[in-house]
């Protein structure tokens, strides 16, 4: 009855606790928090035999509901389907291996798991929260640790890339809580008969409960600005976009882990849950001019990564455009585009993760990010080099890897939609396989550079291949990029009926 709020509240009372540990113990704190951050993935996994999340938002059997302030609006409801099913374990599956990967972290051991762990429990409300209210709560518990962790635990620039990040995601949270309480207020005012609520199965037009008289164009699209600034900022979006390589950059790399793998799906997510059931008519209106933005994300940052020394840079850019592909076929109003984007939500976050792992790896060995301190090292760390060549294809999108399905199917549905944007999101190929080329051989093969930072650090002795914890940390990202691969519909087969029953308010507009 109560399994969601225990996936929900684990992490956070795992984090509590560990603050109560000595502070000497950094040893003991490292490893409570892994064995918090494991035990969450183990009730996440469990999910997945349970059944009932195929059904709507709001009616399936994975359901909580406790009044709040109900005269408000406001409850205490959670709710799961296959959409936030696969997204809860994704972040599940990241926290722990961004854990296991903050062993050498060394400044303030416990504050800094304890706020990894808050970290985790604020995306996990994010995707399992149905009432408004509660989302933007877990909103804003989601960013403050991810602020903290850039702002005292990253590099040289970490104030101006914190204070940055901030910046940007408070905007767009006010206008999102604006939204959020106008939202209300205007529900109550369609339908005088029910009381003022922010319940999502109240507010939806197509439930049958207080929802017969949807609002009128003009306030939906008002409505939905406010509401999907925040989520365009978080996806994000060009010309909304300049905060993340900075964050991604200065952010210690399972930091970077975290942020680029779950939390950027928090804005494509929010797209999908909230903006497009809750203001089909607007969505209509702007989903061409959201796509274009895609298509310009997709490839002007592919293009950025062609120009960036910094590694984690280079990498960021590339999340972005590759984010873009996921927007794409998420406006593409059609089966296909719609179930790729979220698959290809998952299979971001796990790409996109063995990357900054491997980067943040390499750092750690040598002290640089700068490619051009890089060059033949493969032959010093052969199992390394060959981790990096996987995630390298799989974020190309090789047939028989993760990418390869979820971007196939989100740029066929952006084909099926508009020919000329599937045609312009299709030429990211061009850039993506220069820039990873160059990433790739640019590190692990050609000449060895005599008088690099590396080459130092390689007569020292101090690059060694992957250590124990570190193929721990790989072995199921890499394990996943084959089997998601090979076998895509596990996943599809459970986002089927949650993307349809998310989709079918738009009515004529979404295709099957």
């Amino acid at each position: 009855m109560f399994l969601l709020s225990i996936v929900l509240f684990l992490p956070l009372v795992g984090g509590i606790a560990l603050l109560f540990f000595p502070g000497k113990s950094v040893q003991a704190i490292r490893w409570g928090a892994l064995f918090v951050a494991l035990v969450e993935l183990l009730l996440v996994i469990s999910l997945f035999f349970r059944g009932g999340f195929s059904s709507a938002f709001g009616s399936s059997s994975l359901h909580e509901f406790h009044a709040w302030l109900p005269s408000l609006g406001i409850n205490y409801s959670l709710d799961l389907d296959g959409i936030s099913l696969v997204l809860v374990a994704l972040t599940a599956l990241l926290t722990a291996i961004s854990i296991g990967a903050s062993f050498r972290i060394e400044q303030k051991v416990k504050q800094y798991m304890a706020f990894m762990l808050l970290f985790e429990c604020g995306m996990l409300g994010v995707f399992l929260a149905s009432n408004l209210f509660l989302f933007y709560i877990f909103w804003e518990v989601m960013l403050i640790p991810a602020y903290l962790l850039v702002g005292i635990w990253g590099g040289e620039r970490r104030i101006y890339a914190s204070f940055k990040f901030v910046l940007y995601t408070s905007v767009g949270s006010f206008l999102m809580l604006i939204g959020i309480i106008a939202l209300g207020y205007y529900h109550q005012m369609a339908n005088p008969g029910c009381g003022y609520t922010l319940e999502m199965s109240q507010l939806l037009a197509s439930s049958g409960v207080c929802g017969a008289h949807p609002l009128a164009g003009s306030t939906q699209l008002w409505l939905l600005l406010a509401i999907g600034a925040a989520f365009a900022v978080k996806v994000p979006f060009v010309p909304f976009h300049s905060w993340l390589p900075d964050a991604y950059s200065e952010a210690p790399f399972p930091v970077t882990v975290m942020l680029a793998g779950a939390m950027s799906k928090t804005g494509a997510y929010g797209f999908l849950r909230l903006c497009i059931p809750l203001f089909p008519d607007a969505i209509k209106v702007l989903a061409p001019y959201l796509s274009i933005l895609a298509v310009i994300g997709i490839l002007y940052c592919a293009w950025m990564a062609l120009v960036q020394t910094d590694i984690k840079r280079l990498l960021g850019y590339s999340s972005i455009s590759h984010l873009g592909v996921i927007m794409l076929g998420m406006f593409a109003f059609n089966m296909q585009g719609s179930v790729g984007s979220v698959l290809q939500m998952v299979n971001h976050g796990i790409t996109t993760g063995a990357l900054f792992l491997i980067a943040g790896y390499l750092e750690q060995r040598t002290g640089t990010r700068r490619l051009s301190d890089y060059g033949g090292i493969a032959s010093r760390i052969p199992w390394l080099a060959v981790a990096m060549f996987v995630a390298a294809l799989s974020s190309l999108g090789l047939p028989g890897l993760n990418s390869f399905s979820g971007e196939f199917l989100s740029l066929l549905g952006a084909f099926r939609a508009n020919v000329a944007l599937g045609v312009l999101g299709t030429l990211v190929v061009i850039p993506a396989a220069w820039y990873m080329l160059r990433f790739f051989i640019g590190i692990m093969w050609g000449p060895r550079l005599k008088s690099s930072v590396v080459e130092t650090g390689l007569r020292k002795g101090a690059v060694l291949d992957l250590r124990l914890g570190e193929v721990i940390a790989l072995i199921p990202l890499m394990v996943l990029i084959f089997y998601i691969g090979l076998q895509p519909a596990v996943l599809t087969g459970i986002l089927e009926p949650s993307v349809f029953n998310t989709m079918h308010v738009l009515g004529s507009a979404f295709v099957k």
